[in-house]
């Protein structure tokens, strides 16, 4: 599938039903009350661009849209593209995954931080580096990410990150570039952390980013695994395990299609004299990609 290009109509009413926290189903009740009819699965394919509306009645119910995501006048109906053979639109589903079921305890963070919505960026590639020490413990984060702004005005990129279990302390951002670091929220009994990255300015749409930062974790006991959560499409990932002293057995990636889901064994990842392991992929799917080993 390919996904809806930055700004379009599906990326905004995406966007806007995220930030609004309205069901589909609670949706069709507030436009039914204004005497809109308009079928959820209808809702459903507008925002993930397997289809436009085009018809009169169908503009008539985006202008109530806009009302009740209380979006200003013409937010939507001015990012609709050309009409598409046979009343479709050119180009496949867009595929996502609804941040609060990959980060179901940022909830928690949320009041704090208040995230933008999800999908103001669309990642052209994101670069882990996880260090691990002595012990095999974690003892770092380093993240590269370049980002696309798919909305004017993007002034800020949240980073998220979920240890395996209670933390002892609070994990420190270290070594910000090209943006600098904002409000961070931390659980320590979930292990969530979460910090925002101010941008130098705010992006226009289609303008590119890059920022870089490192988390430092405080002790903690080994670990076995490391992964990272895809609400959207990335087109490349490089994930690189920096072991300590202390070199697993064997490596192995691996997906999942969401939290608690069956986890899917991929490919060997060897460990050189280095101690290195590396997964890169391309073209990465919504869902969980990383690397796990045996002690």
């Amino acid at each position: 599938m390919t996904r809806s290009l930055p700004g379009s109509f599906a990326v905004t009413l995406d966007a806007a039903i995220d930030e609004s926290g309205l069901s589909l189903d609670r949706l069709q009740h507030h436009l039914a009350a204004r005497g809109v009819r308009l079928s959820r699965s209808a809702l459903s394919y507008w925002r993930r661009g397997r289809s436009q509306p085009e018809r009169e009645t169908s503009m008539v119910a985006v202008t109530h849209l806009e009302a009740v995501l209380g979006l200003a006048a013409g937010t939507l109906t001015s990012r609709l593209g050309p009409k598409a053979p046979r009343g479709r639109w050119l180009g496949e589903p867009a595929c996502r995954i609804e941040r609060r079921r990959l980060w179901p305890e940022l909830r928690a963070l949320s009041g704090e931080l208040k995230p933008p919505p999800d999908g103001q960026v669309s990642f052209w590639s994101i670069h882990d580096r996880m260090l691990l020490d002595e012990r095999g413990g974690e003892r770092a984060l380093q993240v590269r990410m370049v980002a696309e702004a798919a909305v004017d005005g993007v002034d800020r990129m949240m980073t998220y990150y979920q240890a395996d279990g209670p933390l002892t302390a609070d994990p420190a951002y270290h070594r910000v570039r090209f943006a600098r670091l904002g409000r961070v929220g931390v659980d320590r009994g979930t292990g969530m952390v979460a910090g925002e990255l101010r941008l130098d300015h705010p992006l226009a749409l289609g303008e590119v980013a890059v920022v870089e930062y490192e988390i430092r974790f405080p002790p903690g006991p080994p670990i076995d695994h490391y992964h990272r959560r895809f609400t959207r499409p990335v087109p490349e990932y490089v994930c690189q395990v920096h072991f300590g002293p202390r070199v697993p057995g064997s490596v192995r990636s691996f997906e999942q299609r969401g939290l608690g889901g069956p986890e899917h064994p991929g490919t060997p990842l060897p460990v050189g004299a280095t101690h290195v392991a590396t997964l890169a992929l391309r073209d990465v799917r919504p869902g969980i990609r990383g690397a796990g080993w045996r002690w």
